[in-house]
């Protein structure tokens, strides 16, 4: 059975809960989220440190947090188990501070490593990037379950491309399966959520912004099936770009539905905007652009939310895929989706 088959039998459908910006889970979630069981283990001084969290003595409550910390990182799914079976609202804004604090540090380690291999061009850097987002938003994020169900979705998708010889086939019937099976659509009432930009979350609802359904459709038609996609980082939305067409590219717009644009289309739409049109808009797209862009959206999301802590983390992140100054105030200044 493929991991589509098992999330539509239900076999990853338990429930998930969430505090404050980060998810939790204790095996498999909401909507058929992949996530293996919790691993966390608590001993007898982290039960009565946890009972500890919710004593309004902020003195008390600092030599508590601060002797949490000093266990590192391993108690992180301890914390998240607690939070789950607490009720107490103190005790989980102090367990979000904490494991905030744990994952921003062991993202930003593994975002320095993903410099590098972006500096190489790693063609696996766009797909590895996306998930140490969405790792921000769910710590347990169970990666390489969602990996496979990607390989899922690329060999429901060859099969019916197979024999296939006309490139506007190939581009229709890619189309039907993201948008008419998959049923992906772009998220209308509630655009700033953060779960849109964390691909596990995108994966698990079918819902998101321009650029991560389009990192979705990307993940399955180029990475695993080698045709002839790419991103396209037009102002105010990412495209899908296909080059399979000779005479010219097309553009595929994977928060409406599929649409498929031209470049005169787009051209009139920015005209329309108040945007200046350049065809760089439309050229392929580097994944460190891309994971730029998606950290950006992040960025103006916590913003928006008034979430200083995790506005702070996703800033890091960006310096980090772009540590000159310059430069990285430029993806600040750009736009969004």
């Amino acid at each position: 059975m493929t991991n589509e088959e098992k999330r539509r039998s239900g076999i990853f459908s338990q429930e998930r809960g969430s505090f404050g910006d980060h998810p939790f889970v204790d095996g498999s979630s909401l909507d058929g989220a992949i996530i293996p069981p919790s691993r966390g283990t608590i001993d007898n001084e982290l039960r009565s440190l946890f009972a500890l969290l919710d004593d309004p003595d902020e003195r008390i409550a600092a030599a508590v947090t601060d002797r949490i910390k000093s266990r590192g990182p391993n108690v992180i799914e301890s914390l998240l188990d607690h939070s789950r079976n607490t009720s107490d609202e103190l005790t989980r804004i102090r367990i979000e501070q904490i494991t905030t604090e744990f994952n921003t540090e062991i993202l930003a380690t593994e975002f320095e490593a993903l410099a590098l291999r972006l500096h190489r061009n790693d063609p696996s850097t766009l797909e590895d990037g996306s998930f140490l987002i969405a790792r921000f938003g769910n710590p347990n994020c169970f990666v390489e379950g969602y990996k496979e169900l990607l390989d899922d979705y690329a060999s429901m998708l060859r099969t019916r491309i197979h024999g296939l010889t006309s490139s506007l086939e190939i581009l229709h019937t890619c189309n039907n399966f993201f948008f008419e099976e998959l049923r992906l659509r772009g998220n209308q009432g509630k655009f700033l959520e953060p779960e849109n930009s964390y691909i596990d979350r995108v994966l698990d609802r079918k819902v998101g912004i321009p650029i991560s359904l389009a990192i979705v459709y990307l993940l399955v038609t180029k990475h695993r099936l080698g045709l002839p996609f790419s991103g396209a980082s037009a102002p105010g939305h990412f495209l899908i770009r296909y080059e399979g067409v000779p005479s010219e590219a097309l553009f595929v717009d994977a928060f409406n539905a599929g649409v498929i644009l031209r470049e005169r289309d787009i051209k009139r739409y920015l005209d329309s905007s108040g945007f200046p049109f350049d065809r760089a808009f439309l050229a392929p797209a580097h994944p460190r652009a891309v994971l730029l862009r998606m950290i950006r959206n992040l960025i103006i999301v916590f913003t928006e939310q008034s979430m200083p802590a995790s506005r702070k983390s996703f800033e890091r992140f960006m310096h980090i895929l772009s540590p000159n100054a310059e430069e990285g105030e430029s993806f600040l200044r750009g736009l969004e989706s």
